[in-house]
């Protein structure tokens, strides 16, 4: 399962607009989580129905790659059992 994650200034207006394209039945909120507590309970949704291969990604381009994964390792590592 591939997951995006908004992280920072959450959804932009033009990811907003394209995820509104593709899913008009959808609240872009409940596609891609906007930060790392709202990820890990996303995760711990997909876990709890059986799901365990995830596949994690920023909707855009960290100012740093290495603290992006600093963090992911901080944030994530600790669902990992």
């Amino acid at each position: 399962m591939s997951i995006p994650v908004a992280l920072g200034d959450g959804i932009s207006p033009e990811l907003a607009a394209t995820l509104r394209r593709r899913r008009p039945d959808a609240d872009p909120a409940a596609l891609v989580p906007e930060g790392w507590d709202a990820l890990r309970r996303r995760i711990g949704d997909y876990i709890a129905v059986g799901m365990s291969k995830f596949v994690v990604r920023p909707v855009t381009s960290p100012s740093s790659w290495g603290d992006f994964i600093d963090q992911f390792a901080t944030e994530l590592l600790p669902l990992e059992t």
